[in-house]
C-alpha cells in the first residue's frame, strides 16, 4: 500500500475528499492542517528574522580591518584574466 499526500487550497478540500472517497482502491482519507507562517514583508522584518537565527554567532571573525579587507576584494574583481 502507498501513502500520498497531496495539499490542496482549503476551499477544494471537501470536494476533492468527495471524489477520493468514492474511488473504490482509495482505502482511506485524512486530513491534516497546517498553518503557514508569512514570511516578514518589509526588509526591516526580514533582516530582523535573519538576526535571530544567527543569534550570537560570531561571523566574520578572520577580518581584522574591514577596509583593507574591501579592497582586496575590489582587486579581484579589477584583474584581467
Amino acid at each position: 500500500m502507498t501513502t500520498l499526500i497531496v495539499k490542496v487550497d482549503d476551499d477544494r478540500t471537501e470536494s476533492l475528499k468527495k471524489i477520493l472517497s468514492e474511488i473504490p482502491y482509495v482505502h482511506e482519507v485524512e486530513e491534516e492542517t497546517t498553518t503557514q507562517l508569512k514570511d516578514p514583508q518589509s526588509t526591516y522584518e526580514r533582516i530582523k528574522k535573519i538576526q535571530e537565527e544567527i543569534g550570537d554567532k560570531k561571523l566574520f571573525e578572520e577580518i581584522k580591518d574591514p577596509s583593507e579587507w574591501q579592497r582586496e576584494i575590489r582587486k579581484e574583481w579589477d584583474r584581467d584574466f
